[in-house]
């Protein structure tokens, strides 16, 4: 099938539910007839715009996230490691797929950076494993460490992430269609509904929901953490 639309598809490998849709994200485009647009952002740099904590920052989600992200695996046949550590730098890595965004190759290389790091166990940080990573998909891995260190690719991740954050992405994996966002590796059956039209546009009614006043908010104390 040749692909016909295009559909952004905000990533951060920290994520491993980026890792999840990754995973999917081949036979998705496929079926779907659709061409993934890969838009490396950084995933701390959302959480600070939106006053939000990553899932790691709260031991109780920290724990619950990772049960929960194998047992996700488990539903999907996928085989799943970890990273040596998490949180890690990922910056490298965005900056790497960053580079090569624009190519035919892009989606099979961030599906191929996220599992190094949640398949395989083997850490983003190390510029062996990227350039491991980049040769593998049939990319130019020469001079890998000085292009992605060029100050035109740190600012355009920058600017990517900054795109993200003015068009209300605040987590990842984050799809859009006609502006509509779907977050999260378990929404991909949604985005594909909507697709094919099984599904309305929820912009009006959510706009009426989203129009009623607050009724009530939480009071924050000083003991809570942002």
């Amino acid at each position: 099938m040749t692909p016909g639309r295009t559909i952004p598809f905000y990533c951060d490998f920290i994520s491993p539910y980026t890792w999840l849709a990754l995973m999917q994200s081949e036979r998705f485009a496929e079926r779907q007839g659709i061409r993934w647009e890969m838009r490396p952002v950084v995933y701390a740099a959302l959480l600070d715009a939106h006053g939000l904590v990553g899932p790691a920052e709260t031991p109780a989600k920290r724990r619950y996230t990772f049960h929960d992200v194998v047992r996700c695996a488990a539903e999907l046949g996928l085989g799943i490691s970890g990273p040596p550590e998490h949180p890690f730098r990922s910056l490298e890595a965005l900056r790497t797929l960053y580079l090569f965004r624009s190519g035919p190759s892009a989606p099979r290389l961030a599906v191929r950076l996220a599992d190094a790091a949640w398949g395989q166990g083997r850490s983003l940080t190390d510029p062996v494993v990227l350039r491991d990573v980049v040769v593998s998909v049939g990319l130019d891995a020469s001079s890998l460490a000085e292009r992605i260190a060029d100050p035109a690719v740190k600012n355009g991740l920058r600017e990517m992430t900054e795109e993200a954050i003015a068009a209300s992405v605040f987590g990842v994996p984050t799809f859009v269609h006609e502006g509509e966002l779907f977050w999260g590796h378990d929404r991909m059956d949604a985005l594909a509904r909507r697709l094919s039209g099984a599904t309305p546009a929820p912009a009006g009614l959510g706009e009426k929901i989203l129009a009623r006043p607050r009724g009530a908010d939480r009071k924050r104390t000083p003991t809570t953490k942002r």
